[in-house]
């Protein structure tokens, strides 16, 4: 599942998917910029009932700064959280989070 903010969408189990509703941007480092670093982090969560994140793991990076900027921005992003039958669930979910350069994307 790809996390963005899209109207919520059913997924095969019935469940609503949770959307954004505060994303906080990772800290992109000038010298990274600099240097072209740049990519997506892929990262696994879970996305509690009360729209928090956490058991945040690294599926795949680009840059170890770049990981940890981008697993610190996202636990502390906040959801409307997934729903199943009217009721508020926790929901594993696999977020992309990508570091372009400005202009660039």
């Amino acid at each position: 599942m790809r996390v963005n903010s899209e109207s919520p969408r059913l997924t095969s189990s019935g469940v609503s998917a949770p959307a954004p509703l505060r994303k906080i941007d990772p800290k992109y480092p000038p010298t990274l910029i600099k240097e072209r670093v740049e990519g997506e982090v892929v990262l696994y969560a879970v996305i509690r009932r009360d729209g928090s994140v956490d058991s945040i793991q690294l599926v795949r990076g680009i840059d170890e700064q770049l990981d940890a900027n981008a697993m610190e921005a996202l636990s502390q992003w906040k959801f409307r959280p997934a729903m199943k039958q009217g009721t508020p669930v926790d929901l594993e979910a696999i977020v992309h989070i990508p570091f372009h350069p400005p202009g660039e994307r």
